[in-house]
């Protein structure tokens, strides 16, 4: 059993499970696809997530395409622990310009996330700040994609997203479990059910639990992003559950083979607001509501989470002390 790790720069490295203390980098051309330099020294770039699929490590990052533009491609590479020779597979339609008049902002809007569909990869994008781009069709910002292995062709699977940073595919019940970023508030868990039928929309920036940082926008902005306080009221998907204040959650994984109980991470930095840890849901047969919910503090920003194809070993990326985390799951 091992685990392949990858810094927001693009370094690789491979432990065994047994010995996570001690890690091997992995030689790797990444550095031939990204030249510009805010990738390795800006933490607002850099690497969004990495996948195992097989035998093949595929990594999403956020691409430089010219001056001022940048949008979201992923790499492939047979995983190779001499060199990752990477190539690419997918890149975003379409580029966020910074210069346009909702502003830019990459770390707070990226998405990046990536899961293993049925022959294809389920990965979810941001709007980089940009709002209206989540409700264009014509673009592939701020939406969750299915992609496939094969041929690379994609398809949106929903709209309406602000920052999805969590991602999780059903196959046994054919629904997707996905958390997004809010505003200032607003954090989100959605469900979409039967999610190749058709194109669900969940309503940014037209709706949303959460507040604009700044009171000042412009009544154009304002009309492009209301923030409405129903999805259902305009034609929209409703999340599950959102929180107010936002936790600052990130992945979510499933606890058991039944895809009922789910773990999601939580950043933030305040523990009264449910931030710095992980919280615990549960939801009915269905998987329509949550039926349970509790909140576990550990004080560290909880980034990213793995487990284990037995559903008994969870490793957390612990981002305050910047440090790995091993949790058993107990017998009794």
């Amino acid at each position: 059993k091992e685990i392949i790790l990858a810094t927001v720069d693009g370094i690789f490295a491979i432990s065994e499970l047994n010995k996570i203390e001690n890690f091997n980098k992995i030689k790797s051309n990444i550095f031939d696809f990204v030249t510009y330099e805010g990738f390795y020294t800006n933490t607002q770039y850099g690497v969004k997530d990495i996948l195992v699929s097989g035998n093949n490590l595929y990594v999403s990052f956020i691409n430089k395409k010219k001056k001022n533009f940048f949008n979201l491609k992923i790499l492939v590479s047979k995983i190779n622990l001499k060199k990752l020779n990477f190539k690419t597979f997918y890149e975003t339609y379409g580029c966020v310009d910074k210069n346009n008049k909702h502003g830019y902002l990459a770390h707070q809007g990226a998405g990046g996330r990536m899961f293993v569909g049925d022959n294809s990869i389920y990965f979810t994008t941001g709007e980089f700040r940009n709002r209206p781009l989540a409700q264009k069709k014509e673009n592939d910002f701020g939406k969750i994609l299915n992609i496939e292995f094969k041929s690379g062709k994609s398809k949106i699977i929903s709209i309406g997203h602000r920052n999805p940073q969590g991602l999780y595919y059903s196959k046994k019940n054919n629904f997707i479990i996905s958390t997004e970023h809010g505003p200032k508030g607003g954090d989100e868990i959605n469900i979409n059910h039967e999610p190749q039928k058709k194109t669900k929309n969940f309503g940014w920036p037209i709706a949303s639990y959460g507040e604009h940082y700044y009171k000042n926008y412009s009544k154009e902005i304002l009309d492009q992003a209301p923030l409405n306080k129903s999805h259902k009221k305009y034609g929209f998907e409703e999340p599950i559950k959102y929180f107010v204040p936002s936790i600052g959650i990130s992945e979510i994984i499933s606890l058991d083979f039944d895809d009922k109980e789910f773990l999601i991470g939580a950043m933030g930095n305040e523990i009264a607001e449910q931030d710095l840890g992980l919280h615990l849901i549960k939801l009915d047969n269905k998987r329509k509501k949550i039926i349970k919910h509790k909140y576990i503090p550990l004080n560290e920003r909880v980034r990213d989470m793995v487990i284990s194809k037995n559903k008994k070993i969870l490793i957390l990326f612990l981002e305050t002390t910047s440090s790995l985390a091993i949790i058993k799951k107990s017998p009794y």
